[in-house]
């Protein structure tokens, strides 16, 4: 049987291990935190408990995938509902903004506002639209490291429109272009920090993942944010993938990092060398 080890429990890793074992690997994951996880964790605070990562729950049926890849039905693990106001916005000069999930009432509250009209706001979204639809199966559905992936016909689009990407502008000056009113391109500035950049830097293309809430909406997992990491994990647990929290481990277990050489020393484990690559790190081997 192929043997797979992932450094690194956030969500990508998680996912990551939970395709590997449902494609038959031997799979061990390695976690320096205490738990799993990465990013989406929480902390309590008297008899309250708080989600200290992500808030928003975007396409959630890329979760359910993981549960079905895995043989289960989704609902039988993890649950969510959906939302009817993405956020409240509120401005140090006493504005505010109720995003609503609905797309008229979201329009008009704009409008009521901040005096922006119906058009301008759909010609701005769809942008975004086109954006995501033009680059979706090249970065979501296909895998990066294969060629059949930049030879397709959605990639020559996508070439052919590169204009309307907005690759070679900011999303700051992208948004500034298109929107104008000034809280409203801070606003749309916001999803640079989705991949922790910042919209004097980044690819005006980043202006797509609004379209993630806009058009697909917003949920919140029953039971919170934690719940995507604590199901998964429950679940693939219960499939003999061994999770190895380093805290929790104590003398058990030697792990040594050393340039790009991972040496392992268990007592129940044989001892592996492999080449890693950081963020939810994948080392495979054979023995």
């Amino acid at each position: 049987m192929n043997k797979a080890i992932i450094i690194g429990s956030g969500i990508a890793g998680i996912a990551t291990a939970a395709r590997l074992l449902a494609k038959g690997y031997d799979v061990s994951v390695f976690e320096a935190a205490k738990e799993t996880g990465g990013k989406i964790h929480s902390f309590e605070m008297g008899k309250y408990r708080f989600d200290a990562g992500p808030s928003l729950f975007t396409l959630p049926f890329l979760v359910d995938e993981l549960f079905e890849d895995l043989g289960e039905n989704p609902r039988d693990h993890f649950n969510y509902l959906k939302k009817n106001v993405h956020c409240q916005y509120f401005w140090n000069d006493g504005y505010t903004l109720t995003a609503y999930a609905d797309l008229k009432k979201y329009s008009e509250e704009i409008n009521q506002k901040f005096g922006i009209g119906k058009k301008t706001l759909e010609k701005y979204l769809l942008r975004s639209k086109n954006k995501y639809d033009l680059t979706k199966n090249i970065f979501l559905t296909k895998s990066l490291h294969s060629a059949s992936t930049y030879f397709s016909m959605e990639t020559l689009k996508a070439i052919v429109s590169l204009k309307k990407l907005d690759i070679f502008k900011s999303l700051h000056s992208t948004n500034k272009r298109f929107i104008k009113e000034k809280h409203l391109v801070q606003l749309y500035d916001r999803y640079a920090t989705y991949n922790g950049s910042n919209p004097y830097e980044t690819s005006g293309i980043m202006s797509m993942i609004q379209h993630l809430e806009s058009h697909y909406g917003t949920w919140i997992p029953q039971g919170g944010m934690v719940e995507i990491s604590k199901s998964l994990t429950s679940l693939i647990q219960k499939k003999v993938l061994r999770f190895f929290l380093i805290q929790k481990l104590k003398k058990s277990l030697l792990l040594v990092i050393k340039y790009q050489e991972l040496f392992q020393m268990d007592n129940n484990l044989m001892p592996i060398m492999s080449f890693l690559t950081w963020t939810s790190t994948i080392a495979t081997v054979n023995y």
